[in-house]
């Protein structure tokens, strides 16, 4: 099978940060935190006695303060505006309280406060900050919802929900909590929202394959909340177990998306998850790769699910360099947090996950080709790789023009949805910034299109002197016409020239015919242009003329032909207010130059005998009127009348 590769390519398809975010590695005198909600690493050296860093991506959020050690920390997190600290520690055998300090200007202000939970017996099993002034306490008892007032140095609870649960998974873009209960055969998710909780459809698994706590991710992915779900296969002889699948379970409320994605990982041991531009990237660390799931694609849903593959083969992330050297990849000590963070707090590195979209074209099979421009139509980052592709697949198109069509029709798709889009933006009244900047806010969406100017300008002109430009240009502009999209003045324009140069006439003929160009004043003068080079074209720009009523146009490019006869045949048959406003003197001027030039002065006597017809109707006498001018035809009629 032949395989495609984009030249210069990347061969990997995922990279880690290039510039790491750098911390004190974990040690026995420091602890490690992370808190995927800020992005933020903590790291606490001997209980916060000599000093708490506060690393992350985001500079701002960047401090180092000190604390007093009043005991082992499980939790420490920033409120969403980094102006109150919390701190959850393991206190055996004492009530579940959560400590509080206030910073301003990221430094501790020295002002501090604590709060028990309601459920006097219950187990914190952790907390979360919903909003920059709302912190949830998730127990083993339920959840207790609270307003902080750092002023006051209290809380006050807003709400509260009694659940029985063994562990919980947070996603903080969706604001939705995952509760565990049942031995984890029963998720139950609860949505923070307008200083309440609200109970949603809980998720119900085979209570004979309960799912545990590391199995389990929320995740925000095609901008709807999804349970991620590691179902780890089981058979009847457990020496020999089968490939890891991860169900994509719809959270309630997430879009009106109703089924289920299976994704068909092929493979068993320890897995995780990214989520990366609304690819589910899904790490394995025995064979050291990551798979691409991409839920967008479009397949038949059978029984309430959508099964998917891996849209490119297994490859591992791009190697990272730490200190000069690569680090080692897949390591037992990376830790992987939503969306897209990964931490090895041996190393004491924080990363985030990209995509490199130039990799998922790098080795693929040819009939993927189309699959892969698809997936990069929805990538944020995805149209400068598909002009890259596109470019390729042209000056190779002797192997790939099936390809390219195909490729086509994946643009156009997206196109046609994008057209409609702007009608109905349109249509509501909100004011357009031209067709450039809503491919812009369509791409700023999370989606990529490629518009037909844009095609134009970027594909087909820079290749308009290739020599099977006509394959190219014609499968563009039956793409379009397949999405019932007609091609534009910059398209048809070099969609003719290619066409007729070429002396492709049949092509141009069923394009006109099937309406894929449409009929236009500057298409018709265009192919009269090119008459010169092909006589058909000509003849097609009259029929469009005649099509799109330009009567006074149809005579006179017919005189300039020096088609005398064709140009008063055309007059008559057109309203009469043409064929009575057509100057008598230019008429029988065409008509004695083409009589002298053909030898034909038949010709001549055929108009002129049409004129004196129309002065009989118009004024009841046949003769000229002074003013026209037409004494020396006369005298030419009078001569090649009385010769015959």
């Amino acid at each position: 099978m032949v395989k495609f590769s984009l030249k210069d390519s990347d061969v990997y398809y995922l990279s880690l940060s290039e510039q790491p975010k750098r911390f004190d590695a974990d040690s026995p005198v420091t602890n490690v935190f992370f808190d995927d909600t800020n992005g933020q690493v903590f790291t606490v050296r001997s209980g916060g006695v000599t000093g708490v860093t506060v690393n992350s991506m985001d500079k701002s959020k960047c401090t180092s303060f000190r604390m007093e050690d009043k005991g082992p920390i499980i939790s420490i997190k920033f409120s969403l505006d980094q102006k109150v600290l919390a701190i959850q520690r393991n206190h055996d055998g004492q009530t579940a309280t959560v400590e509080f300090v206030n910073f301003k200007d990221l430094a501790p202000t020295n002002v501090e406060y604590m709060h028990t939970c309601k459920w006097k017996c219950a187990k914190i099993l952790g907390f979360v900050w919903p909003k920059a002034n709302e912190i949830a306490f998730i127990t083993d008892h339920g959840i207790e919802l609270l307003q902080v007032l750092p002023e006051k140095k209290q809380l006050k609870t807003l709400k509260s929900i009694s659940f029985s649960g063994a562990w919980f998974s947070w996603c903080s873009r969706s604001n939705i909590v995952v509760l565990a209960s049942n031995n984890g055969a029963l998720l139950q998710p609860f949505f923070f929202n307008n200083s309440t909780i609200t109970k949603l459809q809980k998720l119900e698994l085979d209570s004979s394959r309960p799912v545990g706590e590391r199995d389990v991710f929320i995740l925000q992915l095609c901008e709807a909340t999804w349970c991620a779900i590691f179902r780890h296969g089981t058979s009847a002889n457990m020496s020999a177990p089968l490939p890891t699948e991860i169900w994509l379970m719809p959270i309630s409320g997430a879009n009106g998306v109703q089924h289920t994605h299976i994704l068909k990982t092929g493979l068993i041991g320890r897995f995780a998850l990214s989520v990366v531009d609304d690819l589910v990237a899904v790490h394995h660390q025995s064979s050291q790769t990551s798979q691409l799931f991409d839920i967008m694609e479009e397949l038949k849903v059978d029984n309430n699910t959508m099964i998917h593959l891996p849209i490119v083969p297994g490859h591992s992330i791009k190697p990272a360099v730490v200190d000069d050297q690569f680090c080692p990849m897949y390591s037992g000590n990376w830790v992987v947090f939503q969306p897209d963070y990964i931490i090895d707090a041996r190393l004491g590195c924080l990363w985030r996950v990209n995509l490199i979209p130039e990799g998922l074209a790098h080795s693929v099979q040819k009939d993927d080709i189309p699959k892969i421009i698809a997936v990069l139509l929805r990538r944020k980052d995805g149209v400068e790789t598909i002009y890259r592709i596109l470019n390729q697949l042209v000056l190779e198109v002797n192997t790939y023009l099936v390809e390219l069509t195909k490729s086509f029709d994946e643009i156009n798709s997206v196109y046609r949805k994008w057209v409609d889009s702007e009608v109905a933006r349109n249509t509501a009244g909100v004011a357009g910034a031209g067709a450039g900047a809503g491919a812009e806010a369509w791409r700023g969406r999370g989606r990529a299109v490629l518009t037909q100017s844009d095609v134009c300008t970027r594909l087909l002109q820079p290749h308009a002197d290739h020599d099977r430009i006509v394959q190219v240009v014609s499968a563009y502009v039956w793409s379009l016409c397949a999405h019932g999209l007609t091609a534009g003045p910059g398209l048809a324009a070099l969609c003719v020239r290619a066409l007729v140069t070429r002396g492709a006439r049949g092509r141009l003929r069923a394009l006109l015919r099937r309406g894929a160009l449409a009929d236009a004043r500057p298409l018709a003068c265009q192919l009269l242009s090119l008459g010169h080079l092909d006589p058909a074209a000509a003849q097609l720009a009259l029929d469009m003329m005649w099509r799109l009523r330009a009567r006074e146009e149809i005579v006179e490019v017919l005189l300039s032909s020096n088609e005398p006869i064709s140009a008063v045949g055309a007059a008559k048959q057109m309203d009469e207010a043409t064929w009575l406003g057509l100057s008598p003197r230019k008429l029988l001027e065409a008509a004695k130059t083409f009589a002298e030039e053909n030898g034909q002065p038949g010709a001549f006597v055929a108009v002129y005998h049409a004129l004196l017809g129309r002065n009989e109707r118009l004024r009841g006498s046949p003769h000229f009127l002074k003013g026209e001018q037409c004494d020396s035809y006369i005298e030419y009629y009078n001569k090649v009348t009385s010769e015959r």
